[in-house]
């Protein structure tokens, strides 16, 4: 009895400490990202293919999972692994904060993308490291709640902090662009310190179960049989055409923000950040619920056809007009997180993990490449076709168009050809897609009607309460 208490107490220690740590690994990465970066790369004169290069750094720094993978599965020591690495890949956004000030200014878009690319690097080094300790850590009994409310947590910190950083941008913004500079400086480098913090709650944490080594496992096992199972290669065909569509999308969708609609940095957080975060988030237990109910391709299915507008519906939203176009937006972000848990959960049925078995993992690995490989295209041929329709205009049903709605539109047929993979992966047990809607419209019709009927049922029971009160005087 002694040593049960002692294994719960040391759990549950360890799951605050990691549930913890993340508060300061959201913020890190609230505000590294969004209207703060976009304006940072822009201050330090990145042009449109800049921005494409951008957009497929993390793709590219994605292959580094291979090498970091074999050498988990050789030798171990992925706790070291991961402390290392992650701490090379915060601390480096201090230096990119300070970039401005020690580099001249011909060098400052090399500057940023070389340092950039280096931290991507780093933060992929973890991944197989992490991905393997997250298992031992977190028990499976309770690991889907409890990542769950890891993540929601972590983003109730992007909001407050997204909201923040935008609102810290205007202020400055607005007494001078010296001062704007100096609160992206700012703002950067409490992301390093916030991102180190993170990593160091990891510390203390032991890592009693190290990943079985196998000395002998080696590039040909990563690669040869995964490639030999039929649904895996429409799978890999699936998530490289749909990160095709959307791996340019969010760094010129910033740029449209500002180039196009003039949005505030305030403005284009609520607009790229908090609305679709809060329409996801009301999204993912329902998504989470049919993937249980209907199978993981159906949702994929349905959910992926919810997305193939969410690009193109930007060329209606337009300075003078938000709405409607922004409720199409929503509304892709609302199936999103379907995409997101069907393909994943597609994927480790796929592994059928096994613990130690090295050649299963690999089907993570195979998969990470291809999609490092059609995310880099994808940054690639958005920073070309940027810069070559850079200043051209034209019209779209009487909307004006621009290069930025040009690729919008282009991502919104590639997410329609991604659909068509879909047919070819396995799925038994599922439903049919057919069936699937039938479920899935009977099911929000009772939840919204609850929601409807509700309030009239709780103002019945006071009107009710309220009338024998009266009866009883």
């Amino acid at each position: 009895m002694s040593s049960s208490s002692e294994v719960d107490y040391d759990l549950r220690w360890t799951l605050r400490r990691v549930f913890v740590a993340w508060w300061f690994g959201a913020a890190w990465m609230s505000l590294t990202g969004g209207a703060t970066l976009t304006r940072y790369a822009k201050q330090v004169g990145l042009g449109e293919f800049g921005f494409g290069i951008l957009a497929a750094l993390p793709f590219v720094a994605a292959l580094a999972q291979l090498p970091a993978s074999l050498f988990v599965e050789r030798f171990g020591h992925r706790k070291k692994i991961f402390i290392a690495a992650n701490l090379v890949h915060r601390l480096l956004w201090l230096v990119i904060a300070l970039i401005p000030w020690v580099l001249p200014k011909g060098a400052l878009p090399f500057g940023l993308i070389l340092l950039m690319g280096l931290s991507s690097v780093a933060s992929q080094l973890t991944a197989p490291a992490w991905f393997s300790w997250l298992v031992d850590l977190i028990p499976a009994r309770i690991r889907g709640r409890y990542v769950s409310r890891r993540s929601q947590a972590g983003q109730i910190v992007n909001l407050v902090m997204t909201v923040g950083a935008g609102l810290a941008l205007d202020w400055a913004e607005s007494r001078s662009g010296l001062a704007l500079s100096r609160m992206i400086g700012a703002l950067l480098a409490v992301a390093s310190i916030l991102g180190v913090l993170d990593i160091l709650f990891f510390l203390a944490i032991p890592d009693r179960n190290e990943h079985p080594r196998n000395v002998r496992f080696g590039f040909r096992e990563l690669f040869l049989q995964p490639l030999r199972n039929r649904s895996f290669r429409y799978y890999i065909g699936f998530t490289a055409t749909l990160t095709f569509s959307t791996g340019y999308i969010g760094q010129f969708a910033w740029l449209y923000a500002f180039d196009v609609l003039k949005a505030t940095n305030t403005q284009a957080n609520l607009l790229l950040i908090t609305g679709p975060l809060i329409v996801a988030l009301i999204g993912l237990p329902f998504w989470g619920r049919m993937i249980d109910r209907l199978g993981r391709k159906p949702v994929a299915l349905i959910a992926g056809a919810g997305v193939i507008h969410g690009g193109a519906v930007w060329v209606l939203v337009t300075k003078d007009h938000i709405f409607p176009g922004y409720l199409g937006v929503l509304l892709a972000a609302f199936a999103w997180p379907g995409v997101d848990l069907a393909s994943y959960n597609i994927l480790l049925g796929l592994v059928g993990l096994r613990r130690g078995a090295g050649q299963n993992t690999a089907y993570v690995a195979v998969n990470s490449v291809v999609v490092a490989i059609a995310g880099t295209l994808s940054g690639l041929f958005g920073g070309a076709l940027a810069k070559g329709l850079a200043g051209w205009q034209g019209t779209f049903f009487g909307v004006l168009l621009t290069y930025h709605g040009i690729l919008f539109l282009i991502s919104a047929v590639f997410r329609l050809a991604a659909l068509f993979w879909l047919r070819g992966i396995e799925d038994p047990k599922a439903f049919s897609a057919r069936d699937a809607m039938r479920y899935m419209a009977a099911d929000m019709y009772s939840n919204l009607q609850s929601t409807m009927v509700t309030p009239v049922r709780l103002a019945g029971r006071w009107t009710y309460k309220v009338a024998s009160l009266r009866w009883r005087k």
